[in-house]
């Protein structure tokens, strides 16, 4: 399972010059919530929370079981 928040472009020459702390814009709004992934297919979307000192997904809508099944099949996965 793989959560993204969001991205950007930027040069490695760029993102050399950044310190703790630095800040990378993202392309999505505060709050906007990553997208799931399972075996690189967005299968929902989340806010990410701390829980118990660890980062974790609060799934705000995700796709119906009987479709994400389908997709495992379809790859030969399951």
């Amino acid at each position: 399972v793989d959560v993204i928040l969001g991205h950007t472009d930027i040069t490695i020459k760029e993102f050399l010059t950044f310190a703790e702390g630095g800040i990378i814009g993202l392309n999505k709004l505060a709050g906007a919530g990553g997208d799931i992934f399972v075996n690189e297919r967005v299968i929902g979307t989340g806010d990410i929370i701390v829980m118990e000192e660890k980062l974790a997904i609060r799934v705000q809508d995700a796709m119906n079981a009987e479709k994400v099944v389908n997709f495992f099949f379809d790859e030969k996965v399951v």
